[in-house]
Formats: C-alpha cells, sequence, structure tokens
C-alpha cells in the first residue's frame, strides 16, 4: 500500500479499493438491497411524519377543531406508528439477509478463485492468512452490509428531520443542519488516522490464525518433542501484537468517539437554544414548540448512528482490500481461450529446450530435452534441488516454463484445457492427503463420476481392495483428518487408487515408497506394477527396487539432463549416480 494513502482518511485509495467491491457485490443483491431500504425509509418517514402529526393535532386542538376531526388524527397517528413497526421489520430482515448472502457470495468467490490460483500462490501464502481473509475480514465486511440499510436511512432521517425543520422555522432548520459537516469532517480524520491500524490490526489476526493453525495442525510433533510451552509462547507473542495494535486504535477511538456523541448533543443543544429563544418570541406556535422538542430527540439518533458507522468503515474498507487484494490475484495458470483438442494417443510426452526459475529462487531447469515414449516407464533420480519434481510438475502446468515447450501426444499443454490435461496426467505426491471422508469418496475425488465397480476396480489394481474389505465399514469407512486412522502404506495405496480411478494417459509418482518400510514398500511396488502396465508413468525415485520397475532412468543434475539409461547402465556408467543414490540410501 502506497504509505501517504492513508492519511487521505475516506479518500484514500485503500478505502476506494474497498468500497468498490461493497459497492459492486451489493448490485448483486438489487432485490434485497431496495427492499431492506425501502423498508428503512418506511421507518424513517414514518419516524418523522409522527412528530409533524402532533404538532397539526395540538394546533387543531387549540384552534377549537371537532372532536371527529382529532380522532381522525389520532387514527392517522396510530397508522404512522404500525407502518413504523412494519419498516424496521422489512429493514432488519432484508438487511441481515442482504448481509449474510453478501457474506456467502464472496467467501464462496474467494475459495474458488484461491482453488484457481497457482501453486506458486500457495507456495508463498500460509493457510493461516486465507483462513484469516475468509473468516475476520468477511465477518468486519458483514457488518457494513447488515449497517448499511439503517445508516442510509439515518442520514435520510437527519436530512428530512432539518428539512421540516426549515418549514417550521428556516433559521431552525438552518442550525440543525451545521453538524452535519462537523460529523463528516471529524469521520475523515478519524479514518485517516485509524486506516493503518486497521490493515495492521487484520494482518496480525492472520498471523495468530497461522500460528493456531500450525500447532493444531503439528500437534504429534508438538507433543512428542515437548514443545507445548514454546508453542503457548509463541501464541502469546502473536496475541500480545493484536493487543498492541488493538489499544492503538483503542487510543485514537478514544479521542474520538466523545467527538462522535459531543457533535449530535452540541447540535441539539443549539437547535435547543435557537428554539427556545424562538418560542419565547412568539415566532413558533405551541404545536410547532412540541414538534421542535419532539424531533430534537429524532435528531441525536440518526447523528450518532451515522459515527458510529463511519467510525468502523475504515476497518471494514480494510479487510474488504485485503479480500480485493486476493480477488485480483492473476491466476497466472489458466487454460487456453481457445484450447485444443486433445487427440487419441496413450501418453507420449515431450520436453523441448525447457527451462524454468522460480520467483523467489535461481535457476532450476536450464535447456531440457527429454522424450517419454507412450507406454513407457521413466525413473527421475537426482540429488536434493536438482529439479526432478520441478520437471515432473511442469507437465501437469503445476507451473509453466519460462522457455521452451513441454507437448502430450504432440499438444503443447499450454495449448490444453487445463481440466483436461490434468485429467490425463495424474499426480500421487510424495506427502499423501486424504480428505476427512470415506474410502470411496476419497478415490472418488480422481473421477466424481466414476461407478462403484470403477472404484473397486482402481482399489485392486493399487492394491487396496484387501485392507479396505477388511475394514469393518469396507470402502464407507472414514479415514478421519489427513487418513490419520490409516497406516502410511494404506494411504499411499489410496492415494494411488484415487490417481488410477480416472485412467490417466500419463501417471506422475512423486517418491511414493519414500517413508515407507520394506514390507510396506514391497506392497506398493507389487500396486505399480499393475498400474504402470502400459501407461506412461514418471517416478521420482531414488530406491533401487523401485528403479528396477522403470524401462529407463533419467539422471537430473543442476537443472539439466546429465544421463539417460537403464538403472544397471547408469550405475556402471556415471559415477555420480551411483554417489547420490547412495547419499539417499544412508540419509533413510
Amino acid at each position: 500500500m502506497a504509505e501517504g494513502g492513508f492519511d487521505k482518511g475516506l479518500r484514500s485509495p485503500e478505502v476506494r479499493t474497498g468500497l468498490r467491491l461493497l459497492g459492486r457485490t451489493l448490485l448483486g443483491y438489487r432485490a434485497d438491497s431496495v427492499r431492506s431500504i425501502l423498508g428503512a425509509l418506511l421507518w424513517m418517514s414514518m419516524v418523522v411524519a409522527v412528530p409533524y402529526l402532533v404538532k397539526v393535532t395540538i394546533d387543531r386542538a387549540v384552534d377549537g377543531d371537532q372532536p371527529g376531526a382529532l380522532a381522525g388524527l389520532v387514527g392517522v397517528l396510530l397508522i404512522a406508528g404500525a407502518l413504523q413497526s412494519i419498516g424496521i421489520g422489512l429493514r432488519r430482515y432484508f438487511g441481515f439477509r442482504l448481509s449474510y448472502r453478501a457474506e456467502a457470495d464472496l467467501r464462496n468467490r474467494m475459495f474458488e478463485h484461491t482453488q484457481r490460483l497457482a501453486f506458486e500462490f500457495h507456495d508463498q501464502t500460509t493457510t493461516g492468512e486465507l483462513m484469516a481473509r475468509a473468516s475476520s475480514d468477511l465477518s468486519q465486511v458483514r457488518l457494513v452490509f447488515a449497517m448499511l440499510p439503517i445508516t442510509l436511512a439515518n442520514i435520510a432521517m437527519f436530512l428530512s428531520v432539518v428539512v421540516v425543520l426549515i418549514i417550521i422555522d428556516p433559521v431552525l432548520g438552518l442550525t440543525a443542519g451545521l453538524s452535519v459537516p462537523a460529523l463528516f469532517f471529524t469521520a475523515n480524520r478519524y479514518a485517516g488516522k485509524v486506516l493503518r491500524h486497521s490493515f495492521d490490526l487484520q494482518t496480525r489476526l492472520a498471523g495468530l490464525s497461522e500460528v493456531v493453525e500450525e500447532a493444531i495442525a503439528g500437534v504429534n510433533v508438538v507433543k512428542s518433542y515437548g514443545q507445548e510451552a514454546q508453542e503457548t509462547a509463541k501464541l502469546d507473542r502473536s496475541a500480545g501484537g493484536i493487543y498492541d495494535k488493538s489499544m492503538d486504535m483503542a487510543r485514537i477511538k478514544s479521542r474520538y468517539s466523545p467527538l462522535f456523541e459531543f457533535i449530535p448533543t452540541a447540535g441539539t443543544v443549539a437547535v435547543l437554544w435557537v428554539g427556545g429563544t424562538r418560542v419565547i418570541d412568539g415566532a413558533l406556535s405551541l404545536g410547532d414548540f412540541v414538534a421542535f422538542t419532539q424531533y430534537l430527540s429524532v435528531l441525536v439518533l440518526p447523528l450518532r448512528i451515522t459515527g458510529w458507522f463511519f467510525a468502523n468503515l475504515p476497518r471494514a474498507a480494510a479487510a474488504a482490500t485485503r479480500i480485493q487484494e486476493l480477488l485480483a490475484t492473476d491466476p497466472q495458470i489458466a487454460s487456453a481461450k481457445v484450447p485444443v483438442a486433445l487427440g487419441p494417443g496413450n501418453g507420449a510426452v515431450r520436453f523441448r529446450d525447457v527451462a524454468f526459475a522460480y520467483p523467489e529462487g535461481g535457476q532450476v531447469l536450464s535447456d531440457v530435452d527429454l522424450d517419454i515414449a507412450a507406454g513407457t516407464s521413466v525413473g527421475l533420480v537426482g540429488a536434493t534441488g536438482s529439479g526432478k519434481t520441478t520437471l515432473a510438475h511442469l507437465i501437469p502446468r503445476f507451473y509453466d516454463t519460462d522457455t521452451g515447450s513441454i507437448t502430450v501426444d504432440g499438444v503443447d499443454v499450454r495449448d490444453l484445457d487445463l481440466d483436461v490435461l490434468r485429467t490425463e496426467v495424474a499426480v500421487v505426491f510424495q506427502e499423501t492427503f486424504l480428505f476427512s471422508a470415506s474410502i470411496r469418496e476419497n478415490i472418488a475425488v480422481g473421477n466424481p463420476d466414476a461407478s462403484d465397480e470403477q472404484i473397486r476396480l482402481a482399489a485392486r489394481l493399487a492394491h487396496a481392495h484387501d485392507f479396505v474389505c477388511e475394514m469393518s465399514d469396507g470402502y464407507d469407512t472414514v479415514v478421519g483428518e489427513r487418513g490419520e486412522s490409516l497406516s502410511g502404506g494404506q494411504r499411499q495405496r489410496i492415494a494411488l487408487a484415487r490417481a488410477v480411478v480416472r485412467d490417466p494417459r500419463v501417471l506422475i509418482l512423486d517418491d511414493a515408497t519414500s517413508s515407507v518400510d520394506a514390507l510396506v514398500e514391497a506392497e506398493i511396488q507389487e500396486a505399480l506394477r499393475r498400474v504402470m502396465k502400459d501407461r506412461t508413468t514418471i517416478i521420482i525415485a531414488h530406491r533401487t527396487s523401485t528403479l528396477a520397475l522403470v524401462d529407463r532412468v533419467v539422471f537430473v543434475e543442476d537443472g539439466a539432463i546429465a544421463a539417460v539409461g537403464t538403472h544397471e547402465q547408469l550405475l556402471r556408467e556415471v559415477p555420480r549416480y551411483s554417489e547420490v543414490l547412495a547419499q539417499v540410501e544412508t540419509a533413510t
């Protein structure tokens, strides 16, 4: 954010960015907005009308009108009171419905957009930051949505009272109107002071969410290393920062809140003094005087509510701006505008002059040329940081190449529809993630339209069917958060079944046996033999037993293809290859 923008208060670019998002969101709910505002205006008009009707009733009584006429006026007053109640009910119902629907809409938009963002964004953004924007930021925005109709009605009510007072007595009306510029000047000054702190506070709340999320997700590590006290201290520091920033805002608010209270009161006193003087001078009738005293009480509430609204607007604008920043983030990886159809084929993959570098790091891949024939299997081997995983992740476009091209069955991956590409290129990650759902649902993530027969076939191919059937609920067994109720080998095979059920042309396995024991490794390798048959398979591996499964091994060194051959051939001819395997075997 521009440093100087905060000082412009309600006119700052940050506030305007947030307000534009709020405005666009409200336009999507015109019906509820109009109904809520109409209800608020009905309530407001009756609040304004009642004192005037009382004035007319009193003046006519003093002038000696017939009882029947007075009874009619009393009836009108009762109707006005009923309409006032109806108006406030409509305002509240549609106002709250508007706020909750708008909040849900923004949350859905944020979620959908976050799902489309590239791996690069998620590499650089913490879970806590995203959770804060979807929770505390949205709560601030919802508050403004809920208060907007009543604030507009209160502004209209204040202006209406001023107009009525001008009609009753011009001097009285103009005196009442003096509170408006004073209130808005104060609100703008307050916004300029508090806006930067609002941004900082929302950011610190995101940091707190991250601390809590990590502590809960890593509770096993925390407990096993006895880090409870350290994590508590970390939470205390984060919460302390929030406290300090909240107190900064409280100190500013404590200076300006009295003004938001004093300005309406001062305006009321001024009107009372001017009106009292006019009554003493005989310039106002008895009815005018009664209406005048009632309007005094009516004047205070709208000014205070409006002041409260503008006092809270900066924080809501800061929250809305943070949401807009997320929604405005370029997905970077997107489908081609006019996708090319992927014709028949069996998964031939070709790299040509491929280079890639992460934004925050150095060059990862340079001048990579590699052909992987359809239906064959390739093992990628290299030291940590050599670029082998990045090489595999470029195929399904988790990242895009800086230069060069990658084709699947002769079509550049950038020319394909992204959903089509990722249907045909399935990835089983090293760190297996399962959803807190049934085994059936976890496998079906790979193909939501898969039949029960297809799910069971995929499980058989992944060597998972037998252990699933041994469970009490079979495929309906809920695996718990992240699949923690299953062993590492079981989770890996469920993940493998999830990839196989979509029947991809290309299967990428990211170190699928790196963190399991020999027995589990043997079970997974048996599963791999089944799923690799007649399917283009790329395995990132270091274990000799896994490399024995592939047709060729590609040795990656310093971001380039150093050697290609069979496992035995590279052991004989490439000393560095043997060194890397030995280092990994020692480490595991």
